[in-house]
């Protein structure tokens, strides 16, 4: 399930500590943002650059965390000039390049490309089901989740549900509606509009062996395409990473390191801060 502008508070504390600040819009019709019809991936572009502009942003750089990885891309592709770096955490690939599986639902139950492809209507009502009963039944939800990962994704999911904010966050989401999520799915399941080889800026690609939403192959079909990719396959490592302390101290000094970081200020899109 997509998440929302509260992820970035996941990340709040390391960043400060490292000298970065997060920046995490809701998209169109999640959370407090208004829906929009017909929207396409190149418009989250559309809506960073607005954002960076009203804020006197000249540069950043971005992370999508699992469906957001699709965002940090078209970000790449589109606003390349203003961005230092681009990271993909666990993301999706551009399936319209991809010649691995494509099934009609995964293995989680969660609508898949296939589905998507054959009928965007039978798409839209079967996540709009999903939402409905996870929405009626957060607490279901959120065991079916926790019994999906594995041991350390366990932990890490007890420890956010004890202060409340990871429930906050995917009932925020939920409570946008079906229709809002399964239009922010369908347009990173569709056709991206560009290919990878188009994004042109570093890209570092994070991938959980052990993720049991986002295939590893998706991280390898990335690295391959992206012209500038760095691949970290993580063993023993789920899909909740990117909320370990750990992880997250290990990334921001990482990214204090790098040579083609100019102090810009950093954006965190994930679906599902921006996931």
């Amino acid at each position: 399930m997509p998440g929302c502008r509260l992820q970035g508070l996941f990340l709040h504390a390391q960043a400060l500590r490292h000298g970065f600040r997060i920046l995490t819009p809701d998209r169109p019709g999640i959370g407090k943002s208004s829906y929009q019809k017909h929207r396409t991936l190149l418009d989250y572009p559309d809506d960073l650059r607005q954002l960076a502009d009203v804020l006197s942003i000249d540069r950043f750089s971005h992370i999508g965390w699992s469906s957001g990885g699709s965002r940090t891309l078209a970000c790449g592709y589109a606003l390349g000039p203003r961005m230092d770096l681009g990271i993909c955490l666990s993301g999706y690939t551009h399936f319209a390049e991809y010649d691995g599986a494509h099934p009609l639902f995964a293995a989680t139950r969660w609508p898949g490309p296939l589905l998507a492809r054959r009928s965007k209507a039978l798409f839209r009502l079967a996540v709009r089901f999903v939402a409905w009963l996870s929405r009626r039944h957060p607490g279901l939800y959120l065991r079916e989740a926790e019994q999906l990962v594995n041991e350390e994704d366990q932990r890490l999911l007890r420890q956010l549900l004890a202060n409340g904010l990871f429930r906050q966050d995917q009932l925020t989401c939920l409570a946008s509606g079906g229709r809002a999520i399964a239009m922010d799915l369908l347009t990173e399941l569709e056709d991206w509009q560009f290919s990878l080889n188009d994004v042109r800026i570093p890209v570092w690609v994070y991938q959980g062996e052990q993720d049991p939403f986002v295939p590893e192959e998706y991280a390898r079909h990335l690295a391959h395409n992206l012209p500038d990719a760095d691949l970290a396959l993580m063993p023993d490592t789920g899909h909740l990473y990117p909320l370990s302390e750990e992880f997250q101290g290990a990334l921001f000094k990482r990214l204090r390191q790098h040579p083609g970081l100019s102090g810009s200020p950093w954006s965190a899109g994930k679906g599902r801060a921006d996931r």
